[in-house]
């Protein structure tokens, strides 16, 4: 089902694809860039650090017609998702994953993303890395195009350590474009939280309500684990 984001009075710059492994989640970005100062782009991980995070899903079938995406079930049988990272270039970090499920298979994989603007040698792979010590108002991607900036920053309390995190979230309004009264709509969010001195996630939120079928669909990843800092 395709969907077209519903138009306002903002004008729009950037088409902006949120890729989260199995499912993709089409999200428009009307962000207009302004001029600013470019910030220096630092990378903020080192070759040998790892991320291990948790992902869960649910979905609330409302609609007698309404029914899972393909694959979506998967998420809920996952074990742990981890990131190493194995090379860093200037601004482009290489990192190896490895997607470990309950039964005890894997799926692993390589990518390889320039932090400063988000280009990635595999569009289906992971993404939420970001360059290291950005202050709100700062671009997330300082030469790239979406105009996402730094909405917050704040601290959070791990085992060993207090550390800062940084926050950023986008939501839009999408109709079906095979529909032309435009009411079938799916509403979309994304948060993210990364970690102020590292660049790396520390969790997502992607939220998902259809009206036509109704249903609404939710996707979470939260770290848990890491060779950077204590996290439990």
């Amino acid at each position: 089902m395709a969907f077209k984001r519903k138009s306002s009075s903002k004008k729009i710059y950037v088409a902006v694809i949120l890729l989260i492994i199995l499912i993709s989640a089409t999200v428009a970005v009307i962000y207009v860039v302004e001029n600013q100062p470019v910030k220096a782009v630092t990378v903020g991980v080192n070759v040998g650090d790892s991320f291990t995070y948790n992902i869960t899903s649910t979905s609330t079938l409302i609609g007698l017609d309404a029914v899972e995406p393909p694959g979506f079930f998967q998420y809920n049988q996952t074990d742990y998702y981890k990131i190493t990272i194995t090379g860093i270039n200037g601004t482009n970090v290489s990192l190896d994953t490895i997607w470990h499920f309950k039964n005890g298979t894997d799926v692993t994989g390589k990518q390889q993303i320039d932090i400063a603007n988000g280009k990635k040698a595999d569009e289906n792979g992971f993404w939420a890395i970001y360059p290291a010590d950005l202050n709100v108002g700062d671009l997330l991607r300082p030469t790239g195009f979406d105009g996402l900036k730094v909405n917050r920053t704040d601290t959070r309390v791990f085992a060993d350590s207090e550390r800062w995190n940084n926050f950023w979230f986008i939501d839009n309004q999408f109709y079906n474009v095979n529909d032309p009264t435009q009411s079938t709509q799916r509403y979309d969010y994304t948060g993210v939280t990364f970690d102020k001195a590292t660049g790396m996630l520390e969790t997502l939120t992607n939220y998902q309500e259809y009206n036509n079928p109704a249903m609404k669909e939710t996707i979470t990843w939260n770290l848990f684990s890491s060779s950077v800092w204590a996290v439990k």
